[in-house]
């Protein structure tokens, strides 16, 4: 049997497979082959299609996920093949099982009066407080990236306009609501020019006037989560996530946010649209007379 993965192993190298791709096939064969000597004292070329699904309905009932199935069954598949092409076997069992569809886990949301809470936490009468602020209040009113929103310069903003450029991956411009725009004008004029170096092109900073990384705007809403009590986790996704759900719920077109939120394609936005569904579902039992 050791013979027979060695080999196998090295069909893979030849084919120009990565390390971590061949490691994962190997490990998932040789899971299959503790699995069927455990369960069915049956040998690798002993195999039919119920010992494979029976295997897969194990791999479920442990919580793996849909991905990891489906790696299993190519892993297999491709095992199996080999051993059909040296004429070890005469069928490949697993030819016509096909991988589970991905399930996307709806995205995490805090609720509005969730969200309100939160951008009343940060103390704006000081330099980080305000700081805090006009980034909790850019991130869910406009719903950007964090690494957009830490490669904003001062230069960007557009307040008569109420816009902001976001030149990422794709160049675009944003709208900001006015409470975000006046967080972000107070910690300018009462901040953030005192601290900045002056070679400093960057809207957010630090302490020491160096513009903020992506673990900075980490580290600060980890401090927030905390005060938050809730339970839930604070992330960048997660104001993002909340933006466009809470967009949905008020009436806002699906095109519109998609727009808004600098995705390509509408396939992005499946999952907002299920929270909202789920939302309005909620909202139909709690209200309606004869629900």
């Amino acid at each position: 049997m050791d013979n027979v993965i060695e080999n196998y192993k090295k069909r893979l190298e030849d084919k120009k497979l990565s390390v971590n791709t061949i490691n994962s096939y190997i490990y998932d064969i040789n899971c299959f082959i503790s699995y069927l000597k455990n369960e069915y004292k049956e040998l690798f070329y002993n195999v039919k299609k119920t010992h494979v699904l029976t295997f897969l309905v194990d791999l479920q009932k442990n919580g793996k996920s849909s991905s990891t199935i489906s790696r299993n069954i190519s892993s297999l598949k491709s095992f199996y093949e080999y051993l059909r092409e040296e004429k070890l076997i005469s069928d490949n069992p697993i030819q016509n099982i096909h991988s589970p569809k991905h399930i996307r886990k709806l995205p995490l949301i805090l609720e509005e009066k969730e969200i309100m809470k939160l951008l009343s936490l940060p103390d704006i009468n000081t330099f980080k407080g305000s700081r805090d602020s006009a980034i909790l209040e850019l991130l869910y009113s406009s719903g950007i990236k964090v690494s957009e929103l830490i490669n904003i310069k001062i230069q960007d903003i557009v307040p008569y306009a109420s816009i902001i450029h976001i030149n990422g991956k794709i160049q675009r411009i944003v709208p900001v609501g006015k409470l975000a725009l006046k967080a972000i004008s107070n910690y300018l004029s009462d901040f953030r020019n005192n601290k900045s170096k002056s070679d400093c092109e960057f809207l957010f900073i630090n302490n020491s006037g160096e513009a903020l990384t992506r673990q900075g705007v980490w580290k600060i809403l980890k401090f927030y989560e905390n005060k938050l009590e809730l339970n839930k986790e604070l992330s960048p996704q997660i104001l993002r996530n909340s933006f466009a759900v809470h967009l949905l719920n008020h009436g806002a077109d699906v095109l519109s946010v998609k727009e808004l939120m600098g995705h390509k394609n509408l396939t992005a936005m499946q999952n907002y649209m299920q929270v909202t569904d789920l939302k309005s579902l909620q909202t139909y039992k709690n209200t309606h007379p004869r629900a």
